[in-house]
């Protein structure tokens, strides 16, 4: 491995643009329907409001979402709410083999998504459990990447060690900022590159 410390003990996977698709057109049509007004409303309400991201930085339980949505004029219960949710990430099944692969040659798996409580509730029904051993979400942290806060709280939670972390995102921006703590880390936008960057640093050694 490049940085001479032996194969990584951890890997973060993003969750969006990663381990799934990211598709929020859909998760607005769902939550549009159930509500009964436009996508565009709701984008307007949820997302370009600055909620979402709030949500996303843990000052909402998934408890006051929901209720913030039936004053909308949702009127569906907590699974309702979740399944929409859901509904904006689409796993990526080869990614998901490769984590798995990971996981059977001793590697621990993690995810590093933000995200809020919502989905954390629901995530089971995205991605196998077969897959990660652990979900880090930005709720949990109370802080967004690329905020070094961010990937510091996560390897604390972990109890993991940057030098032993290697970490897949899709955003640039999000890999530079953890190259600077000393993470290993790695741009991917398909499988391919999934697998290219595990390999780069000796991992799936026996697929």
């Amino acid at each position: 491995m490049a940085n001479g410390s032996g194969r990584p003990e951890l890997v973060l996977f993003d969750l969006g643009g990663v381990l799934c698709r990211f598709e929020p057109d859909r998760r607005a049509a769902e939550l549009a329907t159930a509500i009964g007004v436009a996508e565009d409303e709701v984008h307007a309400l949820v997302f370009a409001s600055g909620f979402d991201q709030e949500c996303d930085l843990g000052l909402h339980s998934e408890t006051a979402i929901l209720e913030r949505f039936r004053r909308l004029g949702f009127s569906g219960d907590r699974d309702d709410l979740r399944r929409a949710w859901a509904t904006a990430f689409v796993p990526d099944r080869a990614v998901i083999a490769l984590a798995i692969a990971l996981r059977s040659e001793g590697v621990v798996v993690a995810t590093l998504s933000d995200n809020g409580p919502v989905l954390l509730a629901a995530i089971e029904s995205v991605v196998t459990p077969s897959a990660i051993d652990k979900h880090v979400f930005s709720c949990m942290l109370g802080a967004t990447k690329p905020a070094p806060e961010a990937f510091v709280a996560a390897l604390e939670f972990l109890d993991a060690r940057p030098q032993q972390t290697f970490f897949v995102d899709d955003n640039p921006v999000n890999v530079l900022s953890a190259r600077r703590l000393g993470i290993l880390a790695e741009q991917a936008n398909n499988a391919a590159d999934v697998e290219s960057a595990l390999r780069s640093v000796d991992l799936l050694r026996a697929h």
